[in-house]
């Protein structure tokens, strides 16, 4: 009859698991991870190296004090201190003996052999070569452990210390990434254990984890162990105050570590100030005692307090009630995380917002610069085709005839037939044909033709040199005879003739030389405001495909969010469901034992189903406790 009504016993939750496991195959797809558990109740210890985790874990189990420093010098396998004790994923029970026992090795272990092994498997994880075992069962020597079972966790728990999630082996970081995956995701308990002095590593960006990325959403399912909390000054000066001062509880040391953490980017729901559990063990624990021996007995009866809730915490919520708790909660969950959700988006649509009216701004501008290229493109173009016009127009001679009858300038005589007369008109000639020169280039200068007027010397008047050496050569004034007077004037404008072709053609040579030099600064303009336009039309491009790829971010992101919304919302509908379920569950085994007891195969098994019968409402009642918290 002991073994019937043991095997009832046992089986008295499994009709609420049945519930529980048909409300999370009906969970929204990205909260199943968030509710899935494995086939056992498991607590799993997460943090850096070094911050006492392999040593808290050792305490909880009831590992005597004094034995901690021979326990982890074992399980440390050789590896010198201040580095991580733990390489692999261990799950820790206590030897039947005094002898260590790795796996399903019925060989005992003595101290140096066990720390052999550990350093054997410490090598392969770092090599890359160990094997695919997921777990390391290791049984601790007896002797180790307190003898009475009061103040530790049961042996029965799984509690499994992952390796430091901040190794610098590569292969104990992918080692790492493995073990969470497959244990961290799963835990019904969950115990991040950090330093006191570095609560920045509880923001859920520096845990780099997706399973923990929603921790604050889900207190119940977290515990935060912070070591090395006691031991700084600072805490000193605020904790060892004077006796005759109210001594401090472990509620206000509690209440000083949950303000700090509130004071970094994410503050933690109120529902975690309970759950908030500083510590101090081990050689730290141990070295207050030497600095104030007041002061270690007034730290260590908080620490002993908060010891105390934090077994009776672990124990409370690493059970299968506390599993079915948490779909009671699933509606609180989904509503913390569409929360946290709405914050996020509306928080990156405003960046986004604001992304988009800096591009716009970038793009405009880019138009304006885009226009004020064209129309510089614009000037630079119809400058080459003036210029492109004068040369061609020039290079089929136009210039010629005009230049001729510009320079082709007259011989005014005075009255008289004297030498003086010749000689005036000879000046006035070369007077005005420089002032013609001059008058040319400085038309051309103000008409846009862009002349090196510095570079237009007149050409010379050697030929009218002769002319004025020969009437330097007169002995008097006057003439003797006209005719003589008249073959000079036809000799002077003779030459005052040749000297206008000169300048006709020295000004046309020098108007073509000029109006080639001008085209050629004129193409280099049109090719200089050319690559400019392409370059702004680039650039305005290269703005608008900016503009249009940020309001796409936007609307993907208003798009995600609104889909992530309408699953949370069927999720808020599901969520209420849990209870139905447990009813439905439970009438339908109520009924199952009744219609047993009505036709029982023996009388045994029909007394043993009349009791089950009667414990079943109280299971109901302990289910529905859920949906009191």
């Amino acid at each position: 009859m002991a073994d019937i009504w043991l095997r009832k016993f046992r089986q008295r939750n499994d009709w609420a698991q049945q519930a529980y496991d048909r409300f999370v195959a009906e969970v929204e797809p990205e909260l199943v991870g968030d509710f899935t558990r494995s086939e056992h109740i498991t607590v799993v210890v997460y943090g850096t190296t070094q911050v006492g985790k392999t040593t808290l874990i050792l305490d909880l189990l009831g590992i005597r004090k004094e034995a901690l420093p021979a326990v982890s010098e074992v399980l440390r396998g050789g590896q010198r201190l201040g580095k991580s004790s733990t390489a692999t994923p261990i799950r820790y029970g206590r030897s039947p003996d005094d002898l260590w026992y790795l796996e399903d090795d019925s060989t005992g272990l003595s101290n140096d052999e066990a720390a052999e092994r550990f350093g054997e498997i410490r090598e392969q994880v770092m090599n890359g070569t160990t094997c695919a075992s997921p777990l390391l069962n290791v049984r601790i020597p007896g002797l180790f452990f307190q003898h009475e079972a009061e103040g530790a966790l049961s042996l029965d728990l799984r509690l499994i210390d992952i390796p430091g999630i901040n190794a610098i082996n590569e292969h104990e970081q992918i080692e790492v990434r493995r073990i969470a995956e497959r244990y961290v995701a799963s835990a019904d308990l969950i115990l991040l254990v950090a330093r006191a002095d570095n609560l920045g590593f509880l923001h859920p960006r520096v845990l780099d984890f997706e399973a923990l990325n929603d921790w604050m959403l889900q207190p119940s399912r977290f515990r935060i162990v912070l070591t090395y909390t006691f031991s700084p000054a600072s805490f000193q000066t605020w904790f060892g105050k004077p006796e005759d001062e109210s001594p401090l509880t472990a509620r206000d040391v509690q209440q000083h570590l949950y303000d700090e953490m509130c004071t970094h980017d994410e503050r933690p729901p109120p529902e975690m100030l309970k759950h908030v559990y500083p510590l101090e063990f081990g050689d730290s624990l141990e070295s207050m005692r030497n600095h104030s021996q007041a002061y270690f007995e007034r730290a260590s009866q908080v620490i002993e307090a908060l010891r105390r809730d934090l077994l009776a915490s672990i124990t409370n919520a690493a059970s299968p009630y506390a599993r079915l708790w948490s779909a009671f909660r699933v509606g609180e969950f989904i509503e913390a995380k569409v929360q946290r959700e709405n914050d996020e988006f509306n928080s990156r649509r405003r960046d986004l917002q604001c992304a988009i009216s800096q591009a716009k701004d970038r793009v405009n501008e880019a138009r304006t610069r885009l226009s004020d290229a064209a129309d510089e493109h614009l000037g630079a173009e119809r400058l080459y085709r003036r210029h492109e016009r004068r040369l061609r127009h020039f290079n089929r001679g136009a210039y010629v005839p005009r230049l001729k009858r510009y320079f082709c300038v007259g011989i005014t005589l005075d009255n008289g037939e004297t030498v003086t007369v010749l000689r005036q008109a000879l000046n006035a000639f070369q007077l005005r044909i420089r002032r013609h020169w001059s008058d040319l280039w400085d038309g051309l200068k103000y008409s846009g033709a862009k002349l090196d007027v510095a570079q237009m010397s007149p050409p010379s008047t050697v030929a009218l040199r002769a002319f004025e050496a020969r009437l330097d050569g007169y002995w008097t004034d006057s003439y003797l005879r006209s005719g003589n007077f008249l073959t000079d004037v036809s000799v002077l404008r003779h030459q005052a003739s040749m000297v206008g072709y000169s300048y006709a053609e020295a000004a046309d040579q020098a108007l073509g030389t000029q109006l080639r030099t001008t085209l050629a600064h004129a193409v280099q303009q049109r090719r200089h405001s050319e690559t400019i336009l392409k370059a702004m039309k680039l650039e305005v491009m290269r703005h608008e495909l900016n503009l249009k790829e940020v309001e796409g971010h936007l609307l993907n992101a208003e798009q995600q969010h609104a889909l992530f919304k309408e699953r949370m919302e069927q999720g808020l509908v599901h969520a209420v469901k849990f209870k139905q379920y447990i009813f439905e569950a439970f009438r339908a085994e109520l009924s199952a034992v009744r219609d047993a007891v009505a036709r029982p195969s023996n009388s045994v098994e029909q007394l043993c189903d009349a009791f089950y019968g009667l414990l079943l409402p109280h299971e109901l009642e302990k289910m529905l406790k859920g949906d009191e918290k």
